[in-house]
């Protein structure tokens, strides 16, 4: 698609403007704005600050989005320190299942499963937040 013709004159006038501009001096530049008026100093003092609060404002970002990710990551890895008898497990497992028909789970090749499966199990209804650890359990 070609670009309409004022389009491409602007484009023309700011590679001259941007090439003048190139061509001078620090010390050309300088004259030629205290001959406009204008205060070199405060210019660049202003757009210091702004720089500054903009890049303050992404590093806040981002430190924000770290601590998310942070807290969502510890929250997944939280495990509980011990387990409850595998019988209770079990049975706080069967528990959650019967009580939420949504959850669904599928087996590996039919085979027994091991307490380490159980406990694994057991931990993600806790993440999912199925099942809330009980301090009687234990």
């Amino acid at each position: 698609m070609k670009l309409p013709k004022s389009h491409q004159e602007i484009m023309a006038m700011r590679q001259l403007a941007l090439e003048d501009l190139m061509a001078q001096s620090d010390v050309q530049l300088r004259q030629e704005a205290a001959e406009d008026g204008e205060n070199v100093d405060a210019l660049a003092t202003t757009l210091r600050v702004v720089l500054r609060e903009a890049a303050a404002h992404v590093l806040r970002q981002r430190l924000a989005d770290a601590k998310r990710r942070m807290v969502s990551t510890t929250a997944r890895s939280m495990k509980p320190a011990a387990y409850p008898m595998l019988e209770t497990l079990k049975r706080r497992i069967q528990s959650a299942f019967e009580s939420q028909p949504e959850l669904g789970l599928a087996f590996r090749e039919g085979r027994k499963q091991s307490e380490s499966d159980w406990q694994s199990l057991y931990d993600d209804l806790i993440e999912l937040g199925a099942i809330t650890p009980e301090e009687d359990d234990f």
